[in-house]
């Protein structure tokens, strides 16, 4: 196996700078890295990462912390999209992304990932903080890992979407298209902080027109798209006289139009559902699904961003990003015979 002496050496120039191009550390000229990456592709040279990190206190490794809290997290379109967001950033720096999910209890993290913490192997993580029952960003400052929480957990350094604004959005439209007599389909309280604020949003603008929101029926879902058409089967089978579902994401929105089709009705003629988060899949859905656009992806690049600053010392400020209400043909107003 060749080593950075052989580099070295085949090149004509000194270890020391072998080193700085496999860096991109500057103060070498355009005609060196040329000669050390034709040594390097001749060699087959493959550097030693722990040694690398070792010598630089470098890993180029950035972990990525999604709590494991539902069986759907690897088909979750939100996930994926904000991980792309990711992924770009991390890549044009020249790092490596490490998936984390752990589990959550009461105590907090499980150890698994309190020891990947403790290894020593994260130059800093980005970690999907929104899960009541305990936060993962939390140990990572205890052990002064940079990282940058996109979520509600207490911390220095965070990026999240306005998910207040973002439910007086959806409210907001579907009261003004009418709609007096409406469903909300969300996920328990301890799954998500993130759409507790996205109900309180909902409520106050339900209240500013003088409604009773604790009035609107409410069922709680998974996320998923069959827990959406569950929890829509639930709703309507107790109030057939809906004529509007909220739906705290856009799977269980689709979910809730497909149990919708199933009865024989029509969306948005008999029934207007509006989702959130604005996935990849809701424009292109049998009926173009009208949601909140999140920023997944936007997330995920400025959540990245932050975490390669605060590596490097720079001063950081935390980011609130606005939502977007995405009128496409999943709702109407209401029918004058409803």
């Amino acid at each position: 196996m060749a080593t950075l002496s052989d580099v070295a050496k085949l090149a004509g120039v000194s270890t020391a700078t072998v080193s700085k191009v496999l860096s991109n550390t500057p103060y070498f000229t355009e005609e060196t890295r040329l000669k050390v990456e034709r040594a390097i592709k001749e060699l087959n040279y493959s550097p030693n990462l722990p040694a690398r990190a070792l010598a630089s206190g470098r890993t180029e490794i950035i972990a990525v912390v999604f709590p494991y809290i539902y069986d759907p997290l690897f088909t979750d379109p939100f996930v994926l999209h904000m991980l792309q967001g990711i992924e770009a950033v991390c890549h044009e720096r020249g790092y490596n992304l490490l998936l984390s999910t752990p589990r959550l209890t009461f105590e907090g993290p499980d150890d698994l990932y309190l020891r990947l913490l403790r290894s020593h192997y994260l130059d800093g993580m980005i970690a999907l903080d929104n899960v009541p029952l305990a936060s993962v960003s939390e140990p990572a400052r205890q052990r002064d890992i940079p990282c940058i929480t996109i979520g509600y957990h207490a911390t220095h350094h965070y990026v999240r979407t306005d998910d207040h604004g973002g439910g007086m959005q959806a409210m907001q439209h579907i009261l003004d298209l009418g709609h007096r007599q409406i469903g909300i389909i969300s996920v328990s309280d301890s799954l998500n902080i993130a759409l507790n604020h996205r109900l309180t949003g909902m409520r106050s603008a339900a209240e500013a027109r003088g409604l009773n929101y604790d009035a609107f029926p409410t069922a709680q879902g998974d996320f998923s798209v069959d827990s959406g058409m569950a929890e829509a089967a639930a709703l309507l089978a107790q109030h057939p006289d809906l004529t509007a579902l909220v739906c705290l994401n856009d799977r269980m929105a689709m979910g809730a139009i497909q149990y919708i089709r199933s009865l024989g009705k029509r969306v948005p003629e008999d029934i207007s559902v509006i989702g959130y988060d604005d996935i990849p899949t809701a424009a292109g859905f049998a009926t173009p699904l009208t949601t909140i656009f999140n920023q997944a992806p936007t997330s995920g690049q400025v959540a990245a961003q932050l975490l390669f600053d605060l590596i490097e010392g720079k001063p950081v400020q935390s980011v609130v990003l606005p939502t977007q209400l995405v009128s496409r043909a999943s709702t109407a107003p209401v029918s004058r015979e409803s």
